[in-house]
C-alpha cells in the first residue's frame, strides 16, 4: 500500500457519513472564499425580510388581540416562531437550497455528503441555529475554527454552506 498523508484536521462533521472530497477547503478554496461574511449578510437580509411579513402579520392581527383581550398573544408568538423555522426548511429544503438571502449573498447549503440537503437537514439546521443562538453566541464562533467556516449547528445537521460558483 502506497504512503498516503492524512489529512492534519478532519473535514467530516457529527452528522454521519463521510466529507465529500469536491467540498474539501484544501482542494477548492473558491468555495469557501467569503463564506463568513457572506453568511452574515445573508441572515441579515432574511432576517428584514421575515421582520417585514411578520411586522405586516402582527399588524394585521392586533384587533385579534384587542377582541381577545390579549389571549391570542401566545400562539401568535408560537406561530411567528414556526414560520420562521418553516421558512428556513422549506427554502434550505427546497430546489435552490438556500434561502433568499443566501441567494442573494451568491450562497447554497449542501449536505456533507454533496447533495441537497433534506427537510430534516433543513430542520435541524434551523432549529438548532435558534436554540444554540439564543443562549450563547460562543458556539457560532467555532466558524472561525475551522476551514469550512461550519457553525455548531451545521455539523450537528450535517450540512455545510458554500459559494454558489457559476451561477
Amino acid at each position: 500500500m502506497a504512503d498516503q498523508k492524512l489529512p492534519a484536521i478532519s473535514l467530516a462533521g457529527f452528522g454521519g457519513g463521510e466529507a465529500n472530497p469536491s467540498f474539501d477547503p484544501l482542494l477548492h478554496p473558491e468555495l469557501y472564499d467569503g463564506v463568513a461574511l457572506r453568511r452574515i449578510w445573508a441572515f441579515c437580509l432574511d432576517m428584514i425580510l421575515l421582520g417585514v411579513v411578520l411586522a405586516l402579520a402582527w399588524a394585521a392581527a392586533a384587533v385579534l388581540v384587542v377582541v381577545s383581550f390579549g389571549l391570542i398573544l401566545l400562539p401568535m408568538t408560537l406561530g411567528s416562531l414556526a414560520l420562521v423555522v418553516l421558512y428556513d426548511v422549506l427554502t434550505i429544503g427546497g430546489p435552490a437550497a438556500a434561502t433568499p438571502g443566501m441567494r442573494a449573498a451568491g450562497l447554497k447549503v449542501v449536505s456533507q455528503t454533496g447533495g441537497k440537503p433534506d427537510n430534516v437537514q433543513a430542520l435541524l439546521m434551523s432549529a438548532l441555529f435558534w436554540v444554540i443562538s439564543s443562549w450563547s453566541i460562543l458556539p457560532l464562533a467555532v466558524a472561525l475554527l475551522n476551514p469550512r467556516w461550519r457553525c455548531v449547528h451545521d455539523f450537528l445537521s450535517g450540512t455545510l454552506v458554500v459559494r454558489r460558483l457559476g451561477a
